[in-house]
């Protein structure tokens, strides 16, 4: 899963992977652990470029997992390299959703240092013109989470899935 902060990567990623019978992963929370400290910790001592080695390095160590869904971090696509991974790990799955949504989401978390400004609606607005074109290059399928009901997202992910699986085998 992929997509900006706020979109749903791992609330929907918990409940598709239950559906699927699949493990789940989150590359934020994989780094958090191997590191000790939170992320805006990371980023404040080794900046964003530290931060975005430790993901590519988390991204290369989970790129041969099997039957999991994976939500990964949202500026993961930035980094050429990260998507070309990301397109060969399988079926990849854009989640979107609108500027005001995200805002919603993601203002009272304090865990996202590229938006801890007073102008985060524009900080996110910012940040999704600069990687869409790298979300919908990377991904197999886009949908929408405004309208937030993981199950029925889920569905249509899995439904989605099935059929990438029978044309790619």
């Amino acid at each position: 899963l992929i997509g900006p902060m706020g979109s749903g990567k791992s609330s929907i990623g918990k409940k598709l992977s239950k559906m699927m019978k699949f493990d789940f992963l989150d590359t934020d929370n994989l780094i958090e652990e191997n590191t000790g400290v939170d992320i805006p910790t990371i980023f404040e001592h080794e900046g964003e470029s530290g931060f975005r080695e430790r993901e590519k390095n988390i991204l290369r160590e989970i790129s041969n997992c099997q039957r999991t869904v994976i939500g990964t971090g949202g500026g993961i696509i930035i980094s050429e390299k990260n998507r070309e991974i990301i397109k060969e790990m399988g079926f990849v799955v854009y989640l979107t959703a609108s500027i005001k949504e995200l805002f919603y989401r993601t203002e009272h978390d304090k865990n996202r240092p590229l938006i801890n400004s007073n102008d985060a609606e524009n900080k996110i607005r910012d940040i999704i013109n600069d990687r869409k074109e790298y979300y919908e290059s990377s991904s197999d399928m886009k949908i929408s989470t405004d309208n937030y009901d993981t199950v029925k997202i889920s569905k249509i992910i899995i439904n989605n899935y099935e059929k990438y699986k029978k044309n790619n085998s």
